[in-house]
């Protein structure tokens, strides 16, 4: 018994000693930070007078957001430049279906490793609903999830990739998955006739019905001596009834986007 409270004592002495030999050292945004922020943020769907996209009309059951950064996010500093990458990639289960998904790029600025540990960075909304990216149940041999991510001296790594195993089944077991900015209806408020078909309605940062936050956190020591953290909020920007292109794979000539496709951050959720 003493020898059990020995090794209990000594472990969580190690512990204790490990936490207090990490220190956060913040880097704060360099002067790119706000380009990389407004990419996000000059991107509009807009209806042109007098045309209406949808054969629907009257009150809308189907909301289109579009997300927007708020600008106390950090996305670039001396170190690192973080971008959400949008791409159309294969679903595994339905084999005739395409899936729009964003990916988390972190860029390493430096001419030295950048290290990212996965169980240290978080993604939160504002309905209280938290995901760590790192899942130490998922280590099975045929399921596996990385703790650490290191990226080489100017190269580029995503925060999770997107893959999937078949399972004793023979069923898709997805693995890793990217961002798909799914948001709560309820949460955020959404009822029937919040908005109409083709109505586009404009939130700002201090009055958006939903919130998402990320937290990187990264160091250029592979022991995380010493580390540093980048949050980055995103906020509904936008809200339009129906689904509009960017939510699903489709184009018309009717709807109108201004700013960069590429950083326009879009999903859509029906309200049955």
């Amino acid at each position: 018994m003493k020898t059990k409270t020995k090794t209990i004592i000594l472990f969580c002495l190690l512990c204790s000693m490990t936490a207090m030999a990490q220190k956060m050292v913040y880097v704060g945004p360099d002067k790119k930070n706000q380009k990389v922020i407004d990419r996000y943020n000059r991107c509009h769907y807009r209806v042109p007078l007098g045309q209406q996209l949808m054969s629907y009309s009257g009150k809308a059951k189907d909301f289109t957001a579009i997300f927007g950064v708020k600008n106390n996010s950090l996305m670039s500093n001396d170190d690192i430049e973080i971008n959400f990458l949008k791409k159309w990639v294969d679903n595994p289960i339905f084999n005739d279906q395409e899936d729009r998904v964003y990916f988390v790029q972190i860029k390493n600025k430096t001419s030295d490793t950048i290290y990212i540990d996965r169980s240290r960075c978080f993604r939160t909304d504002s309905d209280g609903s938290k995901y760590c990216y790192y899942d130490s149940t998922k280590c099975s041999d045929t399921l596996s999830t990385q703790r650490m991510i290191a990226i080489p001296p100017h190269a580029k790594r995503n925060l999770t990739d997107y893959r999937w195993v078949k399972n004793k089944r023979g069923y898709a077991e997805i693995v890793e998955y990217p961002e798909d900015f799914l948001w709560n209806l309820e949460a955020a408020g959404m009822y029937e006739g919040y908005v109409y078909y083709d109505e586009v309605k404009t939130f700002s940062e201090g009055n958006s019905p939903f919130y998402r936050s990320f937290i990187i956190a990264y160091s250029k020591q592979a022991d995380f001596a010493t580390y540093s953290l980048a949050p980055i909020n995103f906020y509904i920007r936008e809200i339009i009834g129906w689904h509009y292109p960017e939510s699903i794979k489709e184009t018309t000539k009717n709807v109108r986007l201004t700013g960069d496709d590429q950083y326009s951050i879009t999903s859509w959720i029906p309200l049955y």
